[in-house]
């Protein structure tokens, strides 16, 4: 019987050491990104999270190529961390990162308060980063 191999394939975890190469640098991209413009427009625009949960979701699956549940998880949580970074840029600038690692637990407290609020607009953000955490996670992989 004759067998192929073909040696330039990835194993499985090349493919998640791969994805998680390219699933931090779109976090990084994206986390600066809506910094950026969160600081130019001083307003809160929710649905970008939808759309930032499908790019890195995208991303994942593009370049891990994975079909295991850790390629959801990791976007999962990649998007978790793009959505707080996010909004810590926006609330304290990019000297968030820079100030101290006291100044950074605040920042972080005060993010995390900000989104338990009771408003519905606070609800309706909250509902937004949720279904952005959804996208991320049902499109990272291949199904």
């Amino acid at each position: 019987m004759l067998k192929i191999y073909n040696k330039q394939a990835l194993t499985r975890n090349e493919r998640f050491i791969r994805a998680i190469g390219y699933g931090v640098g779109a976090t990084i991209g994206l986390t600066i990104l809506y910094g950026l413009i969160s600081q130019f427009l001083m307003f809160e625009f929710s649905v970008v999270y939808l759309a930032f949960g499908y790019a890195i979701g995208t991303v994942i699956r593009k370049y891990g190529r994975g079909v295991q549940v850790r390629f959801s998880v990791l976007a999962a949580v990649l998007a978790v961390f793009c959505f707080l970074f996010g909004d810590m840029i926006a609330y304290f600038g990019f000297g968030v990162f820079t100030m101290g690692f006291q100044f950074f637990m605040m920042a972080f407290r005060i993010t995390l308060q900000s989104l338990i609020g009771t408003s519905i607009n606070g609800l309706l953000s909250l509902m937004f980063r949720i279904g952005g955490i959804y996208l991320a996670y049902t499109t990272s992989r291949f199904v």
